[in-house]
């Protein structure tokens, strides 16, 4: 199953990434704290460059705890690179953020004291993939709604600065993919959380995609949540399970696969089968 969804405003919003870096001293990257490889876009390695970035592990909720701890620890580990876990169903911790933000930009504090220049508010770009949950980030951190949301991909479609906080601005971009998404396993891995327009991808392959990596990968939650017995490893039969368990079927008592693979998608998004890491430290290729 191969996903591509790169329309003409992520071009255009690439190019002006790459504009309105000389404005910024910082970056806050947003990443899928469930597929932190996977939504992580390798071109803002190329935008980006030597600009101090913090990275945020967003829906930690939805995660394994042990495994969100190992990525923060590896990016960490790399020099101008910060990272916290973040969420938005927990009070905003500002302060960590702050403190991050501020570590990143102690170099430029420095000169520009050397300089004789006053403590300024710091320049923040946000940027991450469609639907990661940058503009629900933003009105956190504001304390108010400032940037529009909503649970699919696409909402932000302009740049716009956010000058709520009195330690930082945040200039809030549209989420952004890159133009051929490789492997495609990692295409699969937006799409099952979310950040793939869902025009574009066929429901029904997907949630079979799902059932099968959950198969091989987390079977005791795809189990414990729809009472599976363990000797049913088929994706097919998994969903005519799930099927008959949640009255999904059609006239003469046919599976509904529309109706199934809806639940089994929304239920795995949710969070509902448990906290679930589809990628850990060991994938990490590009972050």
């Amino acid at each position: 199953m191969n996903i591509n969804w790169y329309p003409g405003h992520m071009k255009k919003t690439i190019e002006s990434l790459k504009k309105m870096k000389s404005m910024v001293d910082t970056a806050v990257v947003l990443l899928d704290a469930r597929i932190p490889e996977s939504s992580y876009n390798p071109l803002l390695g190329e935008i980006l460059g030597d600009l101090p970035t913090v990275y945020l592990l967003n829906k930690s909720d939805l995660a394994n705890p042990s495994a969100t701890e190992a990525w923060i620890r590896q990016i960490r580990s790399e020099e101008g690179k910060w990272a916290l876990a973040w969420t938005a169903s927990k009070k905003p911790a500002i302060a960590d953020l702050t403190a991050a933000l501020e570590k990143s930009v102690s170099k430029m504090r420095a000169k520009e004291a050397a300089k004789g220049m006053q403590k300024r508010k710091i320049k923040v770009m946000v940027t991450g993939i469609p639907n990661v949950g940058k503009s629900t980030f933003i009105n956190q951190i504001a304390g108010k709604k400032s940037a529009a949301i909503g649970n699919r991909p696409g909402i932000t479609k302009s740049n716009q600065w956010i000058r709520h906080n009195p330690n930082f601005d945040m200039l809030d971009t549209p989420g952004v993919l890159w133009p051929k998404l490789d492997p495609p396993i990692r295409g699969r891995h937006l799409a099952f959380t979310g950040s793939i327009k869902e025009e574009i991808v066929d429901t029904e392959t997907l949630a079979f995609e799902l059932v099968k990596e959950a198969v091989a990968s987390f079977p005791e939650h795809l189990r414990g949540r729809y009472g599976l017995s363990e000797d049913l490893s088929d994706p097919v039969e998994i969903m005519d399970a799930v099927g008959k368990k949640r009255g999904a079927l059609l006239r003469g008592g046919l599976i509904d696969y529309t109706k199934v693979s809806r639940i089994l998608l929304d239920e795995f998004r949710n969070g509902v089968w448990g906290r679930i890491t589809l990628e850990h430290g060991d994938d990490r290729s590009s972050l």
